[in-house]
């Protein structure tokens, strides 16, 4: 009796944790960015090259329509460090999305070889983070977002929601 409840344990573990592994892709939401507003940048440049830096920024979200859905609200921290004796940029970034039904909240990293690390105004490479979480019809959300920077200064931000 108690393998088989161990057995039965070890399969309902399982199958509790095994959808977390592959989540499937429930729902998908794009989001078109205005161009942001920086704040905190040492005269008016948006390149950062010291340790530390940190940028903050805000800008209007809308659909495909050009409707305005809310605003986004940013920081990215930006530090050099040195492991294996390879020196690094890494840029920490922290995202909320305000929008009318609630807030997506979205944190996440990337780390460059400080010798190639892209240019932080011009850099188009699209960004992933992982989706936190949420408030309003947002609680409990999990996925991630891919940020696409485009040529005239705009964003899209991709939104992917899992169960």
């Amino acid at each position: 009796m108690l393998k088989k409840l161990t057995a039965a344990g070890i399969a309902a573990a399982f199958l509790f944790v095994a959808p977390n592994a592959n989540a499937a892709e429930i729902d998908k939401l794009v989001i078109e960015q205005d161009a942001p507003v920086l704040v905190g940048v040492p005269n008016g440049e948006t390149t950062q090259t010291n340790t530390g830096d940190l940028l903050f920024f805000a800008a209007d979200l809308r659909n495909a329509k050009g409707r305005k859905l809310g605003e986004v609200l940013g920081l990215v921290t930006i530090f050099d460090v040195t492991l294996d004796g390879v020196e690094e940029e890494d840029r920490f970034r922290e995202l909320v999305f305000n929008m009318r039904k609630g807030q997506i909240v979205a944190l996440g990293a990337s780390q460059y070889v400080a010798s190639q690390a892209p240019d932080f105004a011009d850099n188009n490479a699209p960004v992933t983070l992982p989706i936190v979480g949420g408030t309003g019809e947002y609680v409990g959300v999990r996925g991630t977002v891919t940020t696409k920077k485009r040529p005239n200064g705009t964003f899209r931000h991709t939104f992917r929601f899992v169960e």
